[in-house]
């Protein structure tokens, strides 16, 4: 349903950052309990909307991110370019602002407006409205003409310059009167031809996700600092750390993340990704055979909620006295395959 979402490679969030490991003499090292997957990072957005745009205007699609977990909500729209590959990010948050800075987007911090049902169904509208850096005003009315329900789940690999994985859980296609104007100009989302079946299904190109995950693979180097049962790393990004039996549960309470490694010995098994205190049914996870440990190749499959794949490859793990590194290489999805990312990091004491 979502195949084309080019926009989403501007999404390789940082709620999780590298690894560090230990290296031992004559044995595998230990995998350090403290710190979290290298090149691995995860990011989750409650409800996710997008409508692709005609030739009226400079751009391919519209895209909003909604995080309503907080205090105060969080947005990130997005104005891609004709390419797809390009992308002007608008939010209303300044630490939204300072995560997509430090990704390298081009991102500007506005007051926005957003109104929409607390729970999406069939008929449902949603209102955006925002000025640009230039004053230029947006205002998008988005119809639901679907319910969002499983049927609408689904993966979008996206062969950028590092590979992301976006998992929705729930999805459902926009309805008539689905339209973004941008200045003066209004551009209404067209009738999805290739999914209509008129009379009786006439959806318009536009989606509403719930329950995004993304998971993206990145060539990052990160010093962390340990301060009791915390880490922070040069971006005053923080997780809390708990351990209990032979799990260990990193927290980014600042987005509302969370990971979970399952020990195995002197490695580590599996790793979870998902919004604080998910369930099993809304989380993403790393299985790993054999289980992850510096010094040993491991296979990986990529499971979303249960027993959903929807993505595998190796990873080899690499420490030394300068530090660690994983480098990942996908053999599936196809959009994926050959694509290869090398992570470090190191502990500063």
């Amino acid at each position: 349903m979502m195949s084309n979402l080019k926009v989403y490679a501007a999404v390789a969030a940082m709620a999780i950052a590298p690894v560090a490991l230990t290296a031992q003499a004559a044995q595998p090292a230990a995998h350090s309990e403290t710190l979290p997957v290298a090149g691995v990072h995860y990011r989750y957005w409650p409800e996710q909307l997008v409508q692709w745009i005609g030739p009226e205007l400079p751009y391919s699609m519209i895209v909003l991110d909604v995080d309503d977990r907080g205090k105060e909500p969080v947005y990130d729209a997005q104005l891609v370019d004709k390419s797809g590959k390009d992308a002007v990010h608008y939010t209303n948050s300044a630490a939204e602002l300072a995560l997509d800075q430090r990704l390298g987007f081009t991102v500007h911090q506005v007051a926005m407006k957003f109104d929409g049902p607390a729970d999406p169904a069939n008929g449902a509208q949603y209102m955006l409205r925002f000025n640009t850096e230039k004053g230029v005003p947006v205002v998008w009315q988005f119809v639901l003409g679907t319910d969002v329900t499983e049927q609408g789940s689904g993966v979008t690999p996206v062969a950028a310059a590092v590979p992301v994985l976006i998992y929705r859980e729930q999805g459902g296609l926009a309805g008539q009167g689905t339209a973004v104007q941008i200045g003066g100009v209004t551009s209404t989302a067209e009738v999805w031809k290739e999914l209509a079946q008129p009379p009786y299904f006439v959806p318009y190109r536009g989606a509403l996700s719930a329950g995004v995950h993304i998971v993206s693979f990145t060539p990052t180097a990160t010093a962390w600092k340990q301060d009791g049962q915390a880490l922070t790393d040069k971006a005053a990004d923080t997780l809390s750390v708990e351990k209990s039996g032979d799990t260990v549960t990193l927290t980014n309470a600042a987005l509302g993340v969370a990971e979970t490694e399952t020990v195995a010995g002197n490695a580590v098994s599996r790793v979870s990704f998902g919004p604080v205190k998910a369930k099993k049914d809304d989380t993403v996870s790393l299985e790993f055979t054999p289980a992850l440990a510096p010094g040993v190749e491991s296979s990986f499959d990529m499971i979303a909620g249960k027993k959903t794949k929807i993505a595998a490859g190796k990873v080899e793990a690499s420490a030394d006295s300068a530090g660690n590194g994983e480098t990942w290489s996908f053999t599936k999805p196809d959009a994926l395959r050959g694509k290869e990312v090398k992570a470090s990091a190191e502990v500063q004491q």
